[in-house]
């Protein structure tokens, strides 16, 4: 039978619901983590390695990060035009640059920008002169979700999430909408600052200032309630930018509660995970994943079957490299660790995948049981992009 919840009653609280007869209160009496030092943040410096290539009437402009981030992400590089200083911006090489006047010989600089400011402007490009007959540059676009959108019974989505973004293209808010019960089921708004982004007073992220992965994730057992338990998730990635290890801490404990190990095969597909008492190795979770190699795809979902603290941000954020081929199948055992007998079983099949021009999924439908950690994709989803 299919299990269809509530995802935001589900919230943080799946592991526990699931297994609470094994949950163990972790004292709250601990020695506070030290403060961390005030780090200084300083504007990046100059991107390298600028180049540009003709079309007609704009131009592509290739370059490379700068040596330095100044102690902080860079949110957006800026390219502008000589003669003209026509400017365009984006969050990453390359760039395109429209508008320019076809017969005229123009060069660029490129700036970077971070919390503290703009960055020193890059040496001059080579020269080009763009012209009707210039061949045109076929440049692949980057694209981050705008919507998902269920569609489980008939044409009218019963459930969405929308992404708002800035002019940098950070997400700033996210909302979820039940359409069955015509309820905004929750709201999020993102701030970032220098290495974090703060959603709330219990919730916020720490991010690697360099490659914007997710390091931690900071929130509480139970939102609406201040007293629950605070819980702090940590993500770890090999040197190929794959998680690999996931632990909780739960009331600022030196260990972890728990502990996710994630397995990849040889060609950096993730095939499974297995969730522990980190004390003991008492199993508690297990999946298995397999793929539709046949097809391959660009930044579509995250394949966490255990990833129910992140259903809702994982489309959104960064936990590290996807996989290059859309999910198959997936199957999650949930056991009882003091005898390791299976309590439930959760098999589910994907298919039906449709992509974008830019080889993003379009829409794909899932089949079987929720897989709970595995978010908002259920049924038949939809899915639009905010791509450049």
């Amino acid at each position: 039978m299919k299990k269809l919840i509530n995802h935001q009653l589900l919230n943080r609280a799946i592991i526990f619901l699931l297994i609470g007869f094994v949950f163990f209160a972790c004292s709250k009496n601990e020695t506070p983590a030290p403060t961390p030092p005030v780090v200084v943040i300083n504007p990046p410096g100059a991107p390298t390695s600028v180049s540009a290539v003709a079309g007609n009437a704009l131009a592509i402009i290739s370059f490379s990060a700068p040596a330095s981030n100044g102690g902080a992400a860079i949110t957006g590089y800026t390219v502008t035009s000589s003669p003209g200083n026509l400017t365009s911006t984006g969050l990453q090489s390359p760039i395109t640059i429209t508008g320019l006047s076809n017969g005229t010989a123009y060069s660029f600089t490129v700036i970077a920008t971070n919390s503290a400011g703009i960055g020193a402007a890059s040496a001059l490009s080579n020269a080009i002169t763009p012209t009707t007959t210039s061949v045109p540059v076929v440049v692949a676009k980057t694209c981050a979700v705008l919507s998902i959108s269920r569609f489980n019974n008939g044409a009218k989505s019963d459930y969405a999430m929308t992404v708002f973004y800035d002019y940098v293209n950070r997400p700033v808010r996210m909302v979820l909408y039940d359409s069955l019960r015509k309820v905004k089921d929750y709201e999020a708004s993102f701030v970032y600052q220098s290495d974090a982004i703060k959603i709330d007073q219990y919730q916020s992220f720490k991010i690697d200032p360099t490659t914007q992965q997710i390091r931690t994730f900071t929130t509480k057992y139970d939102l609406a309630n201040p007293k629950s338990d605070d819980y702090v998730y940590e993500y770890l990635y090999n040197d190929s930018g794959y998680l690999t290890v996931k632990n909780l801490y739960i009331n600022g404990a030196k260990t972890p509660t728990y502990k996710t190990n994630y397995v990849y095969d040889n060609n950096y597909l993730l095939t499974g995970c297995t969730m522990v008492l980190a004390s003991s190795n008492l199993k508690i979770l297990e999946s298995t994943v397999t793929y539709e190699t046949t097809q391959s795809v660009k930044g579509f979902l995250y394949n966490f079957p255990d990833g129910f603290e992140s259903f809702m941000y994982s489309p959104i954020f960064n936990y590290g490299r996807k996989m290059k081929y859309p999910v198959k199948t997936m199957v999650t055992k949930l056991y009882d660790p003091s005898n390791n007998a299976v309590l439930d079983t959760w098999t589910s099949s994907f298919g039906s995948f449709a992509l974008t021009a830019d080889g993003y999924v379009a829409q794909a439908t899932h089949a079987g049981d929720l897989q709970q950690g595995f978010g908002l994709f259920y049924g038949k989803t939809v899915f639009t992009y905010m791509c450049q």
